[in-house]
């Protein structure tokens, strides 16, 4: 049994190194980043459209027409308050398409990637990633761009880590060594 869990993590050490991961997986690692974009974007036009709300009421607030009232554009023609609310609100759902579609992409193109890897996982364990808890020996995507080529915090090859360093009594040293046996591109490489 100890050289079949030992075989289980040099295949889960040597695919996790070029491993993708599956739809499912991808798609956590893909939604992550489109959630981000997504975050980034509303940072920006979010506040820009509440102030022209903002101006639309105070000019309604003082009897004011906002349709009535026109701003200089680049492009030098003028719009009023709601064109220019309407032009954000257009070019803010167009780059929210723009970034949907790029996460779509992003799942798809991983997915072919994970098929091999599913498979050679299987074989490298010998069927035994079928029957052992899926998080323990699925190698995701995610996990190794975000820095871990081992697999997330519930995979096989981090708790054998945990456990090791627990009994060498470094569970709780957070010096270089330990960081980059837990952790090793972002030890090399802080700012990734």
């Amino acid at each position: 049994m100890a050289k079949l869990l030992i075989a289980s993590g040099i295949a889960t050490i040597t695919f996790g190194v070029f491993a993708t991961a599956s739809p499912t997986f991808a798609s956590a690692f893909c939604d992550a980043r489109v959630a981000s974009y997504r975050g980034e974007l509303e940072a920006k036009a979010g506040p820009a459209i509440a102030q022209i709300d903002n101006g639309i009421a105070e000019l309604r607030s003082g009897g004011g027409d906002p349709d009535q009232v026109g701003f200089k554009m680049a492009d030098g023609t003028f719009k009023t308050l709601p064109e220019i609310r309407a032009l954000l609100l257009t070019q803010k759902a167009a780059v929210l398409n723009e970034i949907d579609a790029a996460g779509a992409d992003c799942t798809k193109e991983l997915k072919p990637y994970q098929d091999a890897v599913d498979a050679g996982m299987t074989i490298a364990t010998g069927g035994l990633n079928k029957i052992l808890p899926e998080r323990m020996t699925h190698i995701e995507i995610g996990e190794i761009l975000a820095g871990k080529p081992f697999g997330g915090d519930g995979a096989l090859i981090p708790h054998f880590r945990e456990q090791l360093l627990g009994a060498l009594g470094l569970a709780h040293d957070r010096g270089f060594v330990t960081k980059f046996i837990r952790d090793p591109v972002h030890a090399i490489f802080p700012h990734w």
